[in-house]
């Protein structure tokens, strides 16, 4: 059974599941050089169906109704709205936010439900197998089932943690007139228990809290959690007002009503932010945040009694909230799909429809995420060839990783990091990565003045040896291998990563032991016997706001227009001349 997943709404994207297995999947994004791209996913779909020799059989497409239908139809208002987050457009008035809140309250919650079902899945089925026609006649004919928002992401959840038995969290902004699902997924079924309206979002009002910080929606929610280390502790009740789980009525609340992210962003600012500072601010509602989500998991282990916990949606990417549930003392095992957020939706509706129409199911955690394309050393040398090389020159190298750990370890410099198959979802796994040594403090500036240009309080990632990752975390329970929460670093250790740590000496790890990835386990095993350090800084092959690279000339092109000076792509090292 080979199912094609489609995403066609934000961060769109593709995949191919073949009897449960993640054969391809990768996000528009990496195509159009847009960050998450809004429409349908041309580029992925080609990728993805020229990953199998198998004929596809069936069509997956998540989203039914919304944004998304709205999405389908005219993209371009998807994008002027992303447009608007991003503040690339001006800001609208504020008589004209309430005039557009009418809309947004109606499309919200989708009531009634049965109508926006009829209608999404009628017209997405219809646009889709036209818009598919256009990449392959023969794949457009083939049966297209339209999974719902939050079961798309259930499925990516449960279907790629390995778990028999899992308590299934979804949480995000919206999607499909709901901002969370709690499902019980057992022998392969996913049997839904709650779930709690668009109306009242925890996703919306972090979302919202980011905005009032003049940082950008659905972007930079990252960087309000790492202001909140920057806070002593503080406490605002008013949060409570805009969402809190209610244990007693088993869901999200609101007492100030339905408001667009961007109202609620004015509301924030202007009544809550306005008698606080900044840090302050976000300290409190990344602690509101966690203690909802405590409470959510608690009421639900309790009521179940099922202690694994496989988790997915846009919220989940919140590391610290992560790292709270992970030491749970109710929660065992806990699994974060590696794209939690709605780039992720593609391989959870393939999942989805693979296991209704082929009744199998993985029962192994995936140990990697490298889905994307790859490229052999023929077709680097063709790409150096052909591109102007003005400024560059390269050499065929023997031993990529030797010669990483020389660049790294001796010479102290930031290297670009070119390997293998692209990485699925916003973390860069050590295929698509920027390197550089974890215990130089300095280390942090160099990467923001060569390629990032970050805000000061954001810290930069760490890959780590499983054997290192033992001895210097304090709270140490299993690896991580995807980035997707956070560890406690000894004191004694601080220093080791000191450039892969925040203020609260805290990592966001990727734990490595080579069986997912042996060129990158080598590297930093030769660095190890270097420096006696075998952990690496680790951040994403991109230029600030632009996409992870995909391909060679991608790569060539950040080399140009940043101030790192090698990379090694494949059996490759390319230097700036000067």
């Amino acid at each position: 059974m080979v199912v094609l997943g489609i995403n066609d709404s934000h961060d769109s994207g593709s995949s191919i599941v073949y009897n449960g297995e993640i054969l391809a999947a990768v996000n528009e994004e990496r195509f159009t050089k847009k960050k998450n791209d809004v429409g349908f996913p041309y580029g992925s779909i080609r990728y993805s169906i020229g990953s199998t020799k198998d004929e596809i059989d069936a069509v997956a497409l998540a989203w039914i109704g919304g944004n998304a239908l709205v999405s389908r139809i005219i993209p371009s208002w998807d994008r002027k709205r992303r447009g608007l987050w991003r503040r690339e457009l001006p800001k609208p008035s504020r008589p004209s936010l309430h005039l557009g809140n009418f809309v947004y309250r109606i499309m919200q919650n989708q009531n009634p439900k049965f109508f926006w079902k009829a209608v999404g899945s009628s017209i997405g089925k219809n646009v889709t197998k036209k818009r598919l026609a256009q990449i392959d006649r023969s794949i457009a004919k083939k049966s297209i089932y339209v999974v719902e928002h939050h079961m798309a992401h259930a499925a990516s959840a449960y279907y790629t943690s390995g778990f028999r038995e899992a308590l299934v969290i979804t949480l995000d902004g919206a999607g499909d007139g709901l901002s969370g699902t709690v499902s019980i997924g057992d022998n392969g079924e996913i049997k839904r228990l709650a779930s709690f309206k668009a109306s009242a979002s925890l996703g919306i009002m972090y979302g919202a809290a980011t905005m009032a910080c003049d940082m950008r929606f659905n972007e930079d929610e990252g960087k309000l959690m790492s202001l909140a280390a920057y806070s002593y502790p503080s406490s605002i009740e008013a949060l409570k007002d805009i969402c809190f789980y209610d244990p007693e009525r088993k869901t999200f609340v609101s007492k100030k009503g339905t408001r667009s992210e961007m109202l609620l962003a004015e509301y924030m600012k202007d009544h809550i932010l306005s008698k606080t500072d900044r840090e302050s601010f976000a300290y409190a509602v990344q602690k509101h945040a966690e203690k909802q989500v405590y409470n959510l998991i608690k009421q639900w282990v309790s009521e179940t009694g099922i202690h694994n916990i496989a988790a997915a949606g846009g919220f989940f990417s919140n590391v610290i909230v992560n790292m709270m549930v992970e030491h749970m003392p109710e929660v065992k095992n806990f699994f974060v799909f590696p794209h939690m957020g709605d780039g992720g939706l593609s391989v959870g509706s393939a999942a989805f429809v693979d296991f209704m129409l082929n009744g199998k199911s993985e029962r192994k955690q995936i140990d990697n995420a490298y889905f994307g394309p790859g490229y052999s050393n023929e077709q680097i040398l063709a790409e150096l060839k052909k591109r102007t090389m003005k400024g560059l020159k390269y050499t065929e190298i023997s031993d990529p990783s030797g010669n990483a750990a020389d660049i790294i370890a001796d010479k102290g410099e930031v290297l670009l990091w070119f390997q293998g198959r692209m990485e699925y979802g916003p973390r860069a796994l050590g295929d698509r990565s920027v390197l550089t040594m974890p215990n130089n403090d300095e280390s942090r500036g160099i990467l923001n003045l060569v390629i990032k240009h970050r805000p000061y309080y954001q810290p930069f990632a760490s890959s780590i040896l499983e054997e290192d990752a033992k001895k210097m975390f304090a709270d140490y329970k299993y690896p991580n291998k995807f980035m997707t929460t956070a560890n406690s670093i000894k004191k004694e250790y601080q220093k080791d990563l000191v450039a892969a740590s925040h203020i609260d000496h805290t990592t966001r790890p990727q734990v490595v032991n080579g069986e997912e990835n042996q060129l990158y386990a080598d590297l930093i095993k030769k660095i190890k016997k270097k420096t006696g350090i075998g952990a690496i800084v680790n951040t994403s092959f991109n230029l600030h706001r632009r996409p992870i690279v995909l391909d060679p000339e991608d790569a060539i092109w950040t080399l140009k227009n940043t101030g790192a000076r090698k990379l090694i792509m494949g059996n490759y090292l390319i230097e700036k001349k000067n």
